[in-house]
């Protein structure tokens, strides 16, 4: 048997900004050896979960969210981030830390990306992630996209740097095409 259990607590304002926190916990009757022993999962008291998210302004949107230890309250992974969405641009970033990962390693890494239009169906698009452990960019991109009511265009240009663990360096360019009518991302015009 298993329960979770939590609370949240919203604010909403009249002129559209908000803020809410959730706080939660699942409790089990016996210790699990499905997850991994560092999911925080494994025991009959998982660990705590806390997550925020506000929208101070139009357009701008915060978020974090944590994985505390059940017993002492340390902090097991870590993210937090933001989003900027205003007429002709949108981007993002997002900071990631976890020291509980399945290899037992430290991740710590930067996820930033954003998009400029230059005009009605022109733009460009730029991608970095960034990893603070290691001190090097794993990957980059630099784009030019394409859109219209039906269809977006997208030619990327990629580098994957070299890191322990991984392969060699890569460069290549490639092509995406989202067509809005078969189910596609999302995006704004």
């Amino acid at each position: 048997m298993r329960v979770n259990l939590g609370g949240r607590a919203s604010v909403l304002w009249d002129d559209g900004r908000r803020a809410s926190l959730l706080v939660g916990r699942s409790y089990r009757d016996a210790d699990s050896s499905v997850f991994s022993t560092t999911s925080g999962l494994t025991k009959k008291a998982s660990d705590w979960i806390v997550a925020a998210e506000a929208q101070p302004l139009t357009g701008i949107s915060v978020f974090s969210r944590a994985r505390l230890n059940s017993e002492n309250l340390t902090l097991q992974r870590a993210e937090a981030g933001v989003n900027i969405n205003v007429k002709q641009a949108s981007g993002y970033l997002r900071y990631l830390r976890d020291i509980s990962g399945p290899t037992g390693l430290k991740t710590e890494n930067v996820d930033l990306g954003g998009e400029l239009f230059l005009s009605k169906h022109w733009g460009l698009t730029a991608y970095g992630n960034r990893d603070l452990a290691q001190s090097a960019w794993l990957i980059r991109d630099l784009g030019l996209v394409y859109r219209d009511e039906c269809t977006r265009i997208d030619v990327i240009y990629r580098r994957e740097d070299v890191v322990v663990g991984r392969l060699g360096k890569s460069e290549s360019v490639a092509v995406r095409l989202t067509l809005a009518t078969l189910g596609g991302p999302l995006y704004g015009s």
